[in-house]
């Protein structure tokens, strides 16, 4: 079974249990606009809060794809192919190996099924255990309370408050800022 199963994957560079990560493609963009239009998503952090076009899209990921110190990966479900997140980082520092995250389940059907854990904790392990980034950061909106949860979940620790620095529905409301060390991750993986 198992054999078949990854004859269906489309380009795997990491396999977890339920999901793969795959390089994001040119294709890729109108899905990924999608889901930066997308009110709700938008509300819990997916993006500026302006409106996304397609070949602003395709540029993003012509310069991902080219640059030395990014990695910009699609979550597909195993079962069935089908593309439901991307999960990415940056170079903060590479001498201190330093980098920032940004993930986002698109596919709201794919909520609360263990994707997110075990895409994340896939793309953790390449992170920490291949390229040796010694510290992850990334941050989500305080009114986003599943993030939050999910990323203490996973072993990220609080660190910081950017206060009123996110505006949406005609309020300001907070950042938090979350961090990693990989000494953290070798204690919970």
């Amino acid at each position: 079974m198992k054999k078949s199963l990854n004859k269906k994957m489309n380009n795997p560079f990491l396999i977890s249990k339920n999901c793969y990560l795959r390089p994001v493609e040119i294709s890729d963009a109108s899905l990924i606009q999608k889901w930066h239009n997308d009110t709700e998503l938008r509300r819990l952090g997916s993006g500026s809060g302006l409106p996304v076009t397609r070949e602003k899209e395709e540029e993003d990921i012509k310069s991902a794809c080219n640059s030395k110190n990014e990695a910009y990966l699609m979550i597909v479900k195993k079962r069935d192919n089908k593309t439901i997140g991307f999960i990415r980082f940056n170079y903060i520092d590479s001498i201190s190996k330093n980098v920032w995250l940004r993930m986002i389940i698109g596919d709201k059907k794919a909520w609360g099924k263990g994707y997110a854990q075990n895409a994340l904790g896939c793309f953790l392990k390449w992170l920490f255990c291949e390229l040796n980034i010694h510290r992850i950061t990334l941050e989500t909106y305080a009114t986003n309370k599943r993030a939050l949860k999910f990323f203490e979940k996973m072993g990220f620790k609080k660190e910081g408050i950017l206060r009123k620095a996110h505006f949406t529905d005609g309020k300001y409301y907070d950042i938090i800022s979350y961090g990693l060390l990989k000494k953290e991750f070798e204690k919970i993986k």
